[in-house]
């Protein structure tokens, strides 16, 4: 039996591919108060939290929205525009993967900066909600990753140790929190994620068809 009970994951850029239309949304948001960002200054907030991003904004613009009551607003309106007009990009083998862990036993968890109704809504429209046992956010803890709280947090919620928890993440920010939290991490290469550093994971993958339950039992014998 594997030492591993539970699998946790990141959901942008890991279940649904949103970091570009994250990117997009934002890049409109801050154009409508006079700033324009570029890739470069907004990357370091991939795998974090809203709070996150506006205090990134402010070290690498200048600009102050720490304050802004209307910034989240705006950005869920542009959002929806967008996933309205496009839909949720899902990645490639999610259905399959998700099933798979399933059958084998292993308990599944999502543990995202995004918040839940977010979460709910992206899972329920490519339709594998019903494989989670828990669905975590960001917003339900003190501190954004790469801070290890989430995962903490969602370990708890499952019943789980950490030390028994095996997380898929594609972020550095994401990679730090599940390894500061005790958890094994497997890297997601994922280019529409950027030019993240996954050192931290114990092994590196390109495509969610390579995260088996064989995978998973294999590093548990490491």
């Amino acid at each position: 039996m594997s030492r591993f009970k539970a699998v946790l994951f990141d959901m942008d850029g890991v279940l649904i591919n949103t970091e570009p239309l994250h990117f997009r949304m934002w890049k409109e948001v801050f154009h409508n108060r006079g700033v324009e960002i570029d890739y470069e200054g907004y990357k370091d907030c991939i795998g974090a939290t809203e709070e996150f991003l506006r205090e990134l904004i402010f070290k690498n613009y200048g600009a102050d929205f720490r304050e802004d009551k209307k910034l989240k607003e705006e950005a869920m309106a542009v959002k929806k525009r967008l996933i309205a007009e496009e839909g949720f990009p899902k990645m490639p083998g999610v259905e399959e993967m998700l099933k798979n862990l399933h059958e084998a036993g292993f308990l599944l968890a999502i543990a995202s900066s995004s918040s839940v109704s977010f979460i709910e809504l992206a899972m329920d429209y490519i339709g594998v909600r019903q494989y989670f046992h828990v669905i975590n956010s960001g917003e339900n803890v003190a501190h954004s990753k790469p801070a290890p709280d989430i995962y903490l947090d969602t370990a708890r919620r499952l019943g789980t140790a950490p030390g028994e928890c095996i997380v898929l993440e594609d972020s550095e920010n994401g990679s730090i929190a599940a390894t500061s939290a005790g958890m094994v991490c497997v890297g997601l290469d994922n280019p529409d994620s950027g030019n993240q550093n996954l050192e931290r994971a114990k092994v590196v993958i390109r495509e969610l068809r390579e995260f088996t339950p064989e995978l998973i039992r294999k590093l548990a014998q490491d």
